[in-house]
């Protein structure tokens, strides 16, 4: 009797091979991740991997997809229905690099932006993200203006953008500067934030 093909979930290899990607990034560093120590470290043959991924630039993009999806995920979780301010640190806070997971999604977001300065490909999946992101900060903050919560002087827009640009600075900085951007730092300077969005 002929032996039956073995089916291969291709996206759960994907998957595999991206927690693979997380894993060398948090202990061996950025510089770890080329297409041989990949394979290496997920058992596959170097040849093998180029069936799921076609180069080193493909797996990196993915695996800063994954930031994506994961904050979102995490964020969904801990408030599936959030609204207002509230609802706007609850994304925050699932952005910002305040325990070693996060710390991670910032040093590949970090080496993603690097690489996007010469990738238009690259450049627009960082827009399209970004994008997201902040037409979320701009709906929490206007559900916040109609909830009577935010200071009649808060211009939503800048005030999206202005936020967006901190959680982008508290990622460099908590990869780069971990002794000055502590996560009680960091959080201290969201609420100061968002205090001063606040009706008083």
């Amino acid at each position: 009797m002929p032996a039956v093909p073995k089916i291969v979930d291709h996206e759960a290899r994907r998957r595999e091979i991206i927690r693979v990607v997380w894993r060398l990034i948090a202990e061996e560093g950025i510089q770890a991740v080329t297409t041989r120590r990949i394979a290496e470290a997920a058992g596959f043959a170097n040849g093998a991997l180029l069936y799921y991924f076609p180069n080193k630039d493909a797996v990196l993009t993915a695996a800063f997809q994954h930031i994506f999806e994961a904050t979102n995920a995490r964020a969904d979780e801990a408030a599936p229905e959030r609204r207002g301010l509230a609802g706007m640190r609850t994304l925050c806070l699932e952005i910002m690099p305040l325990d070693e997971e996060r710390v991670v999604e910032a040093r590949l977001a970090i080496t993603f932006w690097q690489q996007a300065l010469n990738s238009n490909d690259k450049a627009t999946v960082h827009a399209g993200f970004t994008n997201h992101w902040r037409s979320e900060l701009t709906t929490r903050l206007e559900e916040a203006r109609h909830d009577g919560e935010l200071a009649d002087s808060v211009a939503i827009d800048a005030t999206a953008d202005e936020l967006l640009s901190m959680l982008t600075g508290l990622q460099i900085l908590g990869v780069l500067s971990p002794c000055e951007a502590t996560p009680e730092r960091q959080l201290r300077q969201l609420d100061e934030f968002l205090t001063r969005l606040r009706r008083t």
